[in-house]
């Protein structure tokens, strides 16, 4: 007789337990969303000991930590979290190229693929197999709660029709929206994926027909929509958009939050989060800089270069501590994005968090120019700024000359909104326009509309990409 069971993935979650630790909206905005400060470093403080505690059965940790002179029971709470040394993606690679499948710092083997109800999914790959990284039960619905409570803070309501443009793969970000937006408010997930699964026309003939009244995609995306909507004629107004949820890059003046508000007639929402992580922040309807989801997760902002901890007001990487997260364990992960945390404050919306800006930039795509630091997202503002460019551009490094003479060129694409701008004049007001916002200067080729999206991947996959880097190629 076979005993065998299934393993019933509704009977693997403690749902109960589930939303009384981690409340879904709108319970959040009542419970965990305004507790005081001592409150929640307590709440904060319990979980980490917990993950710390994980972490040293791991491999991947326990090796780091012990080479770093820490041994069990030397961690005994947040304040100590600064003596655990960072680790960066490459270290994850590493990790896995150690011990493939999954890696040193990932607890699993083969029999747990069937007790524990894991997902796969990765991140990065653009050459070779993708960084893999395991999700179970309890972190895939945590992940979801956390992104229900940004897009409840958001406007989204059970009912609305929810257009996801991240393409439900092995990716994370278009699970995190389905997940919240079907599991945890009874929004209505329409998964049209992103422009290499639906193309972009048929995006907007999808939402014209189905009744789509909000948006889950990349900033960059939703202006190349309504790029093609101008083109062919197609009346973004009269969709019905309520909401637009997105991750809208380092709009550091609002340039392209005002173009895009303008063009779809309905307000834009900025988030922040991490494919290991998940959901890290998120602006509410005030908009003003991002609520961190503080029960979920601890942000550290650390020197580019020194990696020590800098004050509140101060820019430097992200560094997240996951406070839920056990397969795997993230503590003190260097993402290596550049943003600032600022002091706690009650918002004219009710919750009490810590916030963060907007994003503004990644220091592992720092070109040394001239002895400036250059960060190809950083370029964003000034471009968007222009009402004469699609938005779109693209920093491409290589190098020039040889022997003594050669030197690294860089060069920053830039697309005209069409063949009418005149390009000549545009050169020369965006040579200049860099120059004065980021104190270097470079050399600009204004380039004809779409041109620059085999490179970009803008409408194709779910990142956009800003650097192309062809100094390897030529060594």
């Amino acid at each position: 007789m076979n005993n065998e069971s299934t393993p019933y993935y509704w009977q693997k979650v403690d749902w109960r337990s589930l939303t009384r630790d981690y409340p879904p909206p709108p319970d959040f905005e009542r419970s965990r969303g305004r507790l005081s400060a001592d409150e929640m470093r307590a709440l904060q403080d319990e979980r980490f000991r917990a993950r710390v505690d994980e972490a040293w059965r791991v491999p991947f940790y326990r090796d780091r930590w012990s080479e770093a002179g820490l041994e069990p029971g030397d961690i005994r709470g947040l304040d100590d979290i600064t003596r655990i040394p960072t680790f960066t993606s490459d270290d994850l690679k590493d990790a896995i190229e150690a011990s493939p499948p999954f890696g040193t710092h990932q607890p699993v083997t083969r029999t747990d693929l069937a007790d524990r109800a894991i997902r796969i999914l990765t991140s990065g790959g653009t050459t070779g197999l993708p960084r893999v990284t395991l999700f179970d039960h309890e972190s895939m619905e945590i992940q979801g709660i956390q992104t229900a409570r940004a897009l409840h803070a958001q406007g989204l309501r059970a009912g609305d029709v929810f257009q996801i443009t991240y393409t439900n793969s092995l990716a994370n970000a278009a699970w995190c929206a389905y997940n919240g937006a079907y599991h945890w408010i009874g929004a209505v997930p329409l998964t049209t994926g992103s422009g290499i699964v639906t193309p972009s026309e048929r995006q907007l003939e999808i939402a014209r027909a189905w009744g789509t009244t909000a948006w889950w995609t990349r900033g960059e995306y939703l202006a190349r929509l309504a790029q093609v909507a101008q083109e062919t004629g197609f009346d973004l107004h009269a969709l019905g958009t309520r909401s637009l949820h997105t991750h809208i890059g380092p709009d550091v003046d609002g340039h392209l939050r005002r173009r895009l508000e303008q063009a779809w007639n309905a307000p834009v929402y900025d988030n922040y989060g991490s494919h290991e992580v998940g959901p890290i922040a998120f602006e509410c309807r005030v908009q003003d800089r991002k609520h961190l989801s503080e029960d979920t997760v601890f942000i550290e902002i650390c020197d580019i270069d020194s990696g020590e901890p800098r004050p509140n007001g101060e820019r430097g990487n992200v560094v997240a501590t996951s406070l839920y997260r056990s397969l795997p364990p993230i503590i003190r992960y260097d993402m290596r994005d550049i943003m600032i945390q600022y002091d706690r404050e009650t918002c004219e919306c009710g919750l009490s968090t810590h916030k963060l800006s907007t994003f503004l930039g990644r220091s592992d795509e720092m070109v040394k120019l001239r002895g400036t630091n250059v960060y190809p997202l950083a370029y964003q503002n000034a471009v968007s700024r222009d009402p004469r460019t699609t938005g779109e551009y693209l920093c491409v490094v290589s190098h020039e000359g040889q022997g003594l003479s050669r030197r690294e060129k860089f060069v920053v694409r830039i697309e005209r909104q069409s063949q009418a701008v005149d390009a000549a004049a545009l050169h020369a007001d965006m040579a200049a326009s860099l120059r004065r916002d980021l104190g270097v200067r470079v050399d600009v080729e204004i380039t004809e509309p779409g041109s620059l999206a085999e490179h970009t991947g803008l409408g194709l996959q779910n990142k956009v990409k800003r650097l192309l880097d062809l100094r390897l190629r030529q060594d």
